[in-house]
């Protein structure tokens, strides 16, 4: 290890505002205004159903959805001979 001369041996830090920030946060006994928003949203079911609703997926439909399954069969074809030469039973029939 090479030692430099003439620079003090540990280096003072000052107190972390990260630690006085979580001691006050600590001592707030009352949610915030975005916690209590988000507490009230998930109590009500018809907030729930509605965004679940409104969900979409990223797969295409109808023969394009066949089109896909096939072009990643075909993808994964040598991983399912891998995989059934490993176990030995042709599991994808």
């Amino acid at each position: 290890m090479v030692s430099i001369q003439r620079l003090p041996v540990t280096i003072p830090q000052p107190p972390s505002k990260t630690k006085l920030a979580r001691d006050s946060a600590l001592d707030a006994s009352e949610p915030t205004p975005v916690a209590k928003a988000v507490a009230q949203s998930v109590r009500d079911p018809e907030v729930l159903s509605a965004a679940h609703s409104h969900i979409h997926y990223d797969q295409p439909e109808g023969k394009h959805r066949q089109a896909l399954e096939s072009y990643l069969g075909v993808m994964h074809q040598q991983k399912r001979d891998e995989l059934s030469m490993l176990v030995g039973v042709d599991v994808y029939v």
